[in-house]
């Protein structure tokens, strides 16, 4: 089962290498690692795609975890958990001042706070504070948030995309937890580390 967008180029270009006996094989062409459209293509070819984030024991020690992988994807994302019930929520890591990286590195904190001008945010995305901007008319608004992404969970493992939170992600990521089960539902995941 492929989950990957039918872009036809994308896939032809991928196709050509693939045999089903290993021994026929070839790697792809190089031209696929550094041309600027098929890099755009795979981009938008994986942007409503369910990507591997990370393993939910990655967030035992820190309630903050930078996902530099798919920032290296074209979305600087982050993982926090915070509240009673310690729930995951995938946001934005783009200050929404002057987009600076607002979680450089995995921690434990109560706020994420930008390095730049201190502009704070709670765990769960929302704006908090900006110094020197108390009284300013119309500040904050929604746009002062974090963007929050959907995250889901299958044995500890960790999937995101780069879409907006709805509340029909668990539904969407439905198809996808099936086939984990058939292909990998044997396998002891939640214990790995």
């Amino acid at each position: 089962m492929a989950y990957l967008s039918a872009d036809s180029k994308v896939w032809a270009m991928a196709e050509k290498g693939v045999d089903s006996d290993i021994s026929k094989a070839h790697t792809l062409p190089s031209r696929f690692y550094h041309h600027r459209e098929t890099h755009d293509r795979v981009l938008k070819a994986f942007s409503g795609s369910w990507l591997f984030a990370a393993h939910q024991h990655e967030m035992v020690e820190n309630n903050i975890l930078p996902l530099p992988q798919m920032t290296d994807l074209g979305e600087a994302m982050v993982l926090t958990k915070s509240g009673a019930d310690e729930g995951i929520r995938c946001l934005s890591n783009v200050c929404t001042h002057r987009g600076m990286l607002v979680a450089l590195n995995p921690c434990n904190a109560k706020v994420l706070q930008c390095p730049y001008h201190g502009r704070t945010f709670s765990l769960d995305g929302g704006f908090r504070n900006m110094p020197e901007f108390a009284g300013v008319a119309d500040f904050p608004s929604p746009s002062d948030d974090l963007k929050e992404y959907d995250v889901v969970g299958w044995k500890g493992l960790l999937f995101t995309r780069f879409r907006n939170s709805s509340p029909e992600s668990a539904s969407d990521f439905t198809p996808i937890r099936d086939e984990l089960e058939h292909r990998l539902g044997w396998l002891e995941i939640d214990k790995l580390r």
